[in-house]
Parts: C-alpha cells; structure tokens; sequence
C-alpha cells in the first residue's frame, strides 16, 4: 500500500475543504461536551515555543502569590527545547505547577479543553471554533502593519476567540473588522511584551562592545520554513539583507562608533543561513538569539535607534520615543501587503529610508526624536506598563495580579 505524506500546506489546504472542516469542528464540539473545564487550568500557545506575548502575560502570572493556585500548561511543537527555555527564564525557581506538552498529542489537546482560559499568539487549533466554558484570548504577535491574512488564506483561517487586544482606540476598530469581533471584545490594553521595553539590563548593553550607540534592524521574513510556510515576496531577490548591502553598509559604519545588530524574524527561512563575519554588524539568527536567553524587547530597551519594514515592532517602538527608520528596497515585490491607513500614519513619524546610503547615515547618526506624542497616541495611546495586568483582570484574572 503506497504511503500518504502530507506537508503542512497540503494539509491545511485539505482542512480548508468545507466538508472535512465541518467533520472536525463537529467532532470537537462533542469532545468539549464531554470534557470538563478545570477553573484552575490556564493554558498558553505561542510561536515560537515560549515567547512573545504569551511569555510575558505567563511571567506576569508566575509573579503572582496566588500563581501556585493555578495549574499552568504550555502546548508547544518541541517540548525538550521548551523546558530548556522554561529553564532559562525561571533557573533561580522550580515552577511545580507548569507543564509543558506537545501540542500535536491527544494528551496535548486533552489539556487544552480542560483549560478554563487559553492565551495565544497566532492561533491554537485550527477545528477548535467553540469554547463557551472557556475564556480563548488572541494576545496576537503585533498591532496590524501588515495585512492580517496572506495571500491564498480565508475568512475561515482566522483562528477562534473569545477576546483579544489592541494598543490603541484607532487600532481596535481594524483589530476587530479583521477577525469579525465585536468591538467590545477588542480590549485596549497593549501588548505584554511592551513591558519589556522598560526593563534595562547590564548583559544588554554589553552588546554595545564598547561603542557608543546600538541600532537594531529586525526586518520581517519574506519567506518562512517552519509554523505556517509561505512566500511573501515576487521571485527570488535577496531583499534587504543582500550581501551587497550588508557588505556596503559594514564599510560605511567603520569608525562610526555604532554596532548593528540584525535578527531576522523567528519564521525567516534566512535564519537557516551561514552569514559572514562583519566588523560593525551582529546577526543573531533567531535559535541563537533563544538558546543564549536573549528577549528581544529587553535588547529594544537598551538601543538607540530601529530599523525594520513592515514589522509591527515599529508600533512597539514608538513609545520609546526613539528615532524609526523604514527601509523598503524591494517594495515593488512585497506580496504581503500592507494597511494602508496604518502604513500612511506610521510613514508620517518615522524615517523613510530610500537607499542604501541613507541606510547607512540614519544608523550611524540616529537624528534626535522631535515630540510626536499627539500622532503616536492614534497608535500607542499609553506606556502601557501595566498591559498584563489589565488583560487579567479584564477577563476574571484579576485575583493573580500581583
């Protein structure tokens, strides 16, 4: 008998067929028939394993003395990398009330639907589009930059919830158009990892190695190799981070007294490859950056300036109030799109990079932040230092604020 093999888009391609769609959701429906909730049950899913917002709505949690209340579950696609990230994060305690499990396992979507709250990132179960015994939040991975769907994808993709979040008023109303929420449950709270913003660390301004000022460029991905695979960009150009440019750039930073550092986005097909070594520039790719326990908003914290394209990293940057740098140079063969609302109020307070050497001027002299505050508001409207906080009381959490 020849075998079956299928890839994650020829199965998701297979789910979409409204026949089998509807046989899975019937199914779990049943499942959450028969299976209670457990009201101390929390879970928590994020790509990659353990990061983002979720991370920091689950550090807020642990700080909580009421925490060990509280079973606390982490559905993840690599379970011993996981409890090696767990580690990480929390090697001074022992979290007894944590489990981490995989998430593609009966045991996996067991937990799941005993969980009587669920926060994730970028979805949990593609069938799971019923939970009234549960509370789904959608702390999402960023404030709408980019179009929220890709090409090809459907109505039917957006993932299941109860409620999610924005960073502004302005921003909730698209927030909600686009994953057919009411706008009452688009909550204004900011994102969790934004708190991290605030949170200065000796190890990270070591990365400076002596110099004075430290940019960071995180561009997004133009074709992704794992989690949802596709391609947003026209053919094969390199993009931005062609050799050429980094090798033109590295020549114009000499002597500067800045260091770029450059980490691709967690899915980017680029972290899989062998970069040369440059004398002004550090790419981390995104394994490298998790396996030394860097947090990519602490480092945020401790930089000068940022460069990036389409990121929504550029919305989380704004209230620092430090200079945004937008460089583009294969616009003409993005795919994804972008909001143009958006895009035109986020251009409006930051700097438009149109070649390389404006690249290279903007990095190794950041220009002095002049008071946006009014514009900015439309899209960050607070500091939002408390964004944990007001998402667990927002949704009957509040006893573990701690």
């Amino acid at each position: 008998m020849r075998a079956i093999n299928l890839t994650y888009v020829q199965l998701k391609q297979l789910v979409r067929w409204p026949i089998v769609r509807t046989c899975l959701r019937m199914l779990y429906a049943v499942l959450r028939l028969l299976v209670p909730t457990d009201r101390r049950q929390i879970g928590f899913v994020s790509t990659p394993d353990i990061a983002d917002n979720a991370l920091a709505l689950f550090e807020k949690i642990m700080q909580s003395p009421r925490a060990h209340e509280y079973r606390l579950v982490w559905l993840v696609a690599d379970s011993l990398a996981s409890e090696h990230a767990l580690h990480r994060e929390f090697k001074e305690t022992d979290p007894g009330n944590v489990s981490i499990m995989r998430k593609n396992s009966l045991i996996g979507l067991w937990s799941f639907v005993r969980c009587r709250y669920v926060f994730f990132t970028h979805g949990a179960y593609g069938f799971a589009h019923s939970g009234y015994h549960q509370t789904i939040v959608n702390l999402w991975h960023g404030m709408p930059f980019k179009n929220f769907l890709s090409v090809g994808e459907l109505q039917s993709d957006v993932p299941f919830m109860h409620y999610t979040i924005a960073t502004s008023e302005y921003l909730a109303d698209i927030v909600a158009e686009n994953f057919h929420l009411p706008r009452e449950r688009v909550l204004v709270t900011g994102l969790p990892r934004n708190e991290w913003l605030f949170v200065q660390e000796r190890q990270y301004f070591a990365i400076k190695e002596g110099r004075a000022k430290l940019v960071v460029w995180l561009p997004t991905f133009r074709r992704s190799y794992f989690g949802e695979i596709r391609v947003d960009s026209i053919g094969d150009a390199p993009g931005a981070l062609s050799l050429e440019i980094l090798a033109r750039l590295d020549e114009m930073l000499e002597g500067a007294g800045v260091i770029l550092v450059i980490k691709p986005h967690p899915m980017d097909i680029q972290n899989q490859k062998k970069w040369p070594s440059y004398r002004n520039i550090r790419i981390y790719a995104d394994p490298e950056f998790r396996e030394k326990g860097l947090n990519l908003y602490k480092l945020l914290a401790c930089s000068d300036a940022l460069v990036t394209d389409f990121s929504s990293c550029a919305i989380d940057y704004l209230l620092l109030n430090k200079p945004i740098g937008i460089f583009v140079p294969d616009i003409a063969t993005y795919a994804r799109g972008s909001i143009p609302e958006v895009l035109e109020k986020v251009a409006a307070i930051t700097h438009k990079l149109d070649s390389v050497e404006d690249l290279g001027a903007f990095v190794k002299n950041p220009p002095s932040e002049r008071d946006t505050a009014p514009e900015r508001e439309i899209l960050c409207m607070t500091d939002h230092r408390d964004s944990s906080e007001t998402i667990l009381r927002s949704v009957g959490l509040g006893n573990l604020i701690p």
